[in-house]
């Protein structure tokens, strides 16, 4: 059956060998060619969207739009002209109509990720879109009818933000007309133990796993699912001294082996993982380009270019983030509860410092390495609720994480860089790009 669907399927890279996986993929096949809208539900690195894709591609509007978008990574006071589009003139730097995401799905198909994260307000107006009513663009005058059908994905328990009132239930209803449940990948050893042995063939045509190696993946619980277990077998690859036939549980360096604690922390896509293993090769190597090339298994031209376009990123992005040096790496310290969001759960935690670029928080549940989390706090004084996104980055036998924050909405940047300047200037700092 898993040879048959990814034969008719664009699967891309999701293996099904698990009698679990392949009841999905059948309920998936079958809903496919029906106009209802479907939920998927999973745990991060689970395969959702590519379980949305291939349900689209399997429809009858498989040749008209496929439009995503995760609703986690919209600022919130951009989400309803995201969705919904706006007028020339709604508001301050509208110097032009754009149809939302609704319209340009128009006859076609609409993922919906992270659904569990749209505020209140913007849940009322898109139960009223599914059910066909036409819509306003922000600021017009003349409604807008759109026939698209509607997927969503999510890592949370909506039925608990049901019961919470964090989110309508007559909404998730109306979502949830077929619910899909990916299993995780630590209920798959089968397709585990496929999925690992093709991505080392990647790298590595001539290695293989050792047999503690495959204990060790069977014995882990991979809360990352299949991108946690990506950057595992890329990390092991690129720290692997070459030649290298048998891969043990030591190279893997899974969390809490011995290995694991003197491991270089993964964090981010396989691009930002790339790019840690790369300048720890050249710091290794003290610098000797050829050799950490050699090390890497890349030609030096090729270390040449990459190391070339993280130069230009970083400038760009330094250019871009605004304050001074010491804003930059200014932290507060502090001792203040906050709630964590991670795996689909909100945990209660302690936050420790705070700076623009990330945080320490103390939280009694284990955190994962490169595990996608965010912080919730109030920034004092303006009475601002923040949800600041991130990955973990470190943690220590104290029960201590820190949280590396990706790109912040402007308005979160802005709020935080100015109270962390008024935090300096209490203590005497130099403030002189205080904004």
């Amino acid at each position: 059956m898993a040879v048959m669907l990814q034969q008719s399927w664009n699967l891309g890279s999701l293996v099904a060998r698990s009698d679990s996986l392949k009841r999905v993929l059948r309920l998936a096949e079958q809903v496919s060619r029906h106009p209802a809208a479907v939920l998927i539900v999973g745990e991060t690195g689970t395969g959702k969207e590519m379980i949305a894709r291939a349900i689209h591609s399997h429809s009858l509007r498989c040749n008209n739009p496929w439009i995503d978008v995760n609703c986690a990574a919209i600022p919130e006071h951009l989400v309803e002209s995201e969705l919904f589009g706006y007028e020339k003139g709604a508001f301050s730097g509208a110097d032009a109509l754009k149809p939302g995401l609704f319209e340009l799905a128009d006859k076609g198909t609409l993922l919906l990720d992270e659904i569990g994260d749209l505020d209140l307000k913007i849940q009322v107006k898109l139960l009223r879109v599914l059910d066909r009513v036409p819509y306003y663009r922000l600021g017009g005058s003349k409604k807008v009818t759109v026939d698209v059908r509607v997927l969503a994905a999510t890592n949370q328990d909506l039925e608990e933000l049901v019961r919470a009132g964090r989110f309508r239930s007559d909404l998730y209803h109306r979502l949830a007309q077929f619910k899909l449940e990916i299993p995780p990948l630590r209920e798959r050893p089968d397709d585990l133990l496929c999925i690992a042995e093709r991505l080392l063939r990647e790298h590595r045509p001539e290695s293989r796993f050792g047999n503690d190696a495959v204990r060790a993946m069977l014995s882990y619980h991979w809360p990352g699912n299949v991108r946690e277990l990506q950057n595992s077998i890329f990390h092991a690859v690129m720290c692997a001294k070459s030649p290298h036939i048998e891969f043990t549980a030591a190279d893997l360096c899974l969390p809490d082996s011995p290995a694991a604690k003197e491991r270089l922390p993964l964090e981010g896509d396989l691009n930002q993982v790339e790019r840690q293993m790369i300048l720890h090769a050249i710091e290794k190597f003290n610098g000797n380009q050829g050799k950490a090339a050699q090390a890497l298994g890349i030609s030096r031209r090729t270390l040449l270019r990459k190391l070339k376009g993280y130069r230009e990123t970083d400038s760009e992005n330094e250019t871009a983030s605004g304050g001074s040096d010491q804003q930059r790496y200014y932290r507060s310290q502090m001792k203040v509860p906050v709630k964590i969001t991670y795996a689909g759960e909100r945990l209660d935690a302690t936050l420790l410092n705070l700076s623009i670029g990330g945080a320490s928080v103390a939280i009694e549940q284990p955190l994962s390495f490169g595990m996608p989390a965010s912080v919730h706090w109030t920034i004092p004084d303006t009475g601002s609720e923040a949800e600041l996104f991130g990955r973990v980055a470190w943690s220590n036998n104290q029960g201590q994480h820190g949280i590396q924050f990706g790109n912040l909405s402007p308005g979160v940047r802005s709020n935080l860089l100015r109270w962390l300047a008024s935090q300096m200037k209490k203590e005497g700092m130099d403030q002189d790009a205080a904004m």
